[in-house]
């Protein structure tokens, strides 16, 4: 526990943590400097006379989440929006009064990343009001404009077979679950396990449940994992934030069994983690966070009446991850990044 601290300090320092790309329609990043594509925005007066955009997310608890509210003003910024607000929120309840506060003010769209499906009920009273909704990420069962998230089932598929074959089809893999993240979550786990039993299924599976993606809660958490299974040869994680923790965890434990520890979202933390690590097969799958950027640039294009070319056929724009390993991390470093 005592080395927690430095991990702390390396997160803050990180603060946002991960590294921004958009996608084109192959799924291949296209991105400037800061981490979009560039975006002809029209004449000045645009962003005035299309009314006000509003982004409703979760309150940053790890970097991720705060990679998204950054990413978000950064879009603001680069379109050139004089009505444009983010609104954070703590709890399911703080969001659904957000939304009818937003109904009420009659906004022009409402770019939404719900905490969880129970804002399903509130999604859909936007919805009714005639205020074109646009999800990114966490899935709610409503008639929404637009849908923006990167692929959740290949987030549990891809690192399972990774996982699934570097141990040769056997052996014991913790899983790490929140059940408080929503659909991302819930998907991911779905399909890993799923792959697991239909292609490994001599592979114990052990959970590791958590209540939030932070560090700390994975590292306290896999502390107690490791006390109780003498043996351990993998960790499926599916963030970057939990993936630190765990590591750290192993390394106070003095444990040198695990093989593998997956990720996913894209910390420049974690990647230089990647990058220098050659004792325990670190990886993760890209899903960053500068994706809200693209759903602000759709629901702009949107109420400008302009094509979007990457939204299929149920109005979904599906960006899939790509799996960074320590042959294809220098790739992806890049020290230009303040996350």
């Amino acid at each position: 526990m005592k080395k927690f601290l430095g991990l702390m300090t390396v997160a803050l320092f990180a603060v946002l943590l991960l590294v921004g790309c958009g996608s084109d329609d192959n799924g291949n990043d296209v991105a400037d400097e800061n981490g979009y594509e560039e975006v002809d925005n029209g004449d000045e007066a645009g962003s005035d006379e299309i009314g006000e955009i509003v982004v409703v997310t979760p309150a940053a608890e790890h970097g991720w989440l705060a990679g998204v509210v950054t990413f978000a003003e950064m879009a603001g910024e680069e379109l050139g929006f004089d009505n444009f607000r983010i609104l954070v929120s703590s709890t399911v309840a703080e969001q659904s009064a957000q939304l009818d506060d937003l109904i009420t003010q009659g906004v022009a769209a409402i770019v939404l990343q719900p905490h969880n499906y129970e804002l399903e009920v509130s999604a859909q009273r936007v919805i009714d009001a005639g205020i074109p909704l646009f999800v990114f990420n966490r899935v709610v069962e409503v008639d929404y404009t637009a849908y923006v998230a990167g692929s959740n089932p290949l987030m549990g598929e891809l690192p399972a077979r990774r996982i699934g074959e570097g141990l040769n089809g056997e052996g014991t893999v913790v899983r790490l679950n929140n059940p408080n993240s929503g659909s991302s979550s819930q998907i991911r786990n779905d399909v890993f396990l799923e792959v697991m039993a239909a292609e490994f299924p001599n592979i114990q599976v052990i959970e590791l449940t958590v209540q939030s993606f932070t560090a700390q809660d994975a590292l306290v958490g896999m502390a107690d994992i490791l006390v109780a299974h003498p043996q351990i040869d993998a960790v499926f994680s599916t963030d970057d934030d939990s993936s630190l923790g765990i590591l750290q965890a192993i390394r106070e434990a003095g444990r040198t069994d695990i093989q593998f520890i997956s990720g996913g979202g894209g910390a420049q933390v974690y990647f230089r983690e990647i990058y220098a690590n050659d004792d325990i097969d670190l990886f993760t799958a890209t899903y960053s966070p500068s994706m809200m950027g693209d759903t602000i640039r759709v629901a702009y294009r949107y109420l400008r009446g302009e094509a979007i070319p990457e939204l299929d056929e149920n109005n979904h724009w599906i960006i899939p991850p790509t799996i960074v390993t320590r042959d294809n991390v220098e790739e992806f470093l890049n020290e230009d990044l303040p996350f």
